[in-house]
């Protein structure tokens, strides 16, 4: 019983949900929800996608999230334990360097107008001039909730990549940001067990526009309200506050992804306890902004800008 809670959820995943009251409820389903391969439903959906979300590790940031673009069918799903991508358009920056066979990556897949998400944790196991191959480790759903829906077309200007670098928020990242409705985390556990939960995760967090505020000290705040229990990247940033936050420009095609360290703050510590009915806040301090110009291959229809 005990070695299979841990083959599910790793140390850090399980102190959150002590702390949140779900630990009883996720030793029942986990098992339930969290499989090592991936249902034909799932494989189907990640062939019909034309972005992925990867969370991965690079030289020179750490911990980092990308996204692949395609067409129809650019992943391919050989079996039920694996996935083959096709990258060669990918988020502006992202280079073949970043990426070698036996590391560690996060998927997400998120269809924006039916709100449809399936994750994996996976293993690259090939490397090609046009395609990574991994391995599923874990596989599986997550809800709807908070995810607004969009409908893309392509970038034109797309592949004209300029990118800066700084230390601290400026105009053009606060403007992003306090724009987004959606925003992604990269965040990973690794404590040197070869278990099938142990490695990068990426997820997704929405709201609507301006649900990511800046404090005064430059760092971003994030109310987190209740979901599915699973606490996979609370979890994760509790043993290891680094991460890395993505956030898209889909109006304009750009894009910013921020290494930051991260606390967070519970509400039964917080003084602002009951006032939005959020059970915890994210606490992200930025250590590297990178801002990337035309890095999206697609941006959001414009009837459905506001």
């Amino acid at each position: 019983m005990a070695n299979d809670l841990l083959n599910i959820w790793h140390q850090g995943e399980l102190a959150v949900q002590q702390k949140a009251g779900t630990d009883k409820r996720m030793a029942e389903i986990g098992g339930k929800f969290i499989r090592e391969f991936m249902p034909l439903q799932h494989r189907e959906f990640f062939q019909s996608l034309s972005m992925i979300f990867i969370g991965y590790s690079d030289y020179y940031s750490g911990i980092n999230a990308g996204i692949f673009f395609g067409a129809l069918n650019f992943i391919q799903s050989p079996s039920a334990s694996e996935l083959v991508i096709n990258t060669q358009y990918s988020l502006g920056n992202m280079s073949k360097e970043d990426l070698n066979i036996g590391d560690s990556v996060g998927l997400l897949g998120i269809e924006f107008n039916t709100k449809r998400r399936n994750r994996i944790n996976g293993i690259i196991t090939d490397i090609s001039q046009k395609s990574i191959r991994i391995k599923v480790l874990q596989s599986y759903g997550n809800c709807p909730k908070y995810i607004q829906t969009k409908t893309f077309i392509g970038n034109v200007d797309y592949g004209e990549f300029t990118s800066t670098i700084a230390t601290q928020l400026n105009d053009t990242h606060r403007a992003i940001i306090s724009n987004a409705d959606t925003f992604f985390i990269a965040s990973s556990f690794n404590d040197g067990q070869n278990l099938n939960n142990r490695g990068i995760d990426i997820s997704h967090r929405g709201g609507d526009s301006g649900f990511v505020t800046i404090n005064a000290q430059g760092q971003l705040l994030v109310d987190d309200y209740r979901g599915n229990g699973f606490f996979n990247t609370l979890g994760n940033l509790f043993n290891n506050p680094s991460a890395c936050l993505l956030f898209c420009d889909w109006h304009r095609g750009h894009a910013i992804q921020i290494n930051v360290t991260s606390e967070t703050i519970w509400n039964a510590d917080n003084e602002d306890e009951g006032t939005t009915g959020a059970e915890r806040t994210l606490c992200f301090t930025p250590i590297k902004v990178t801002l990337l110009m035309n890095a999206l291959a697609q941006r959001q229809k414009e009837d459905e800008i506001i």
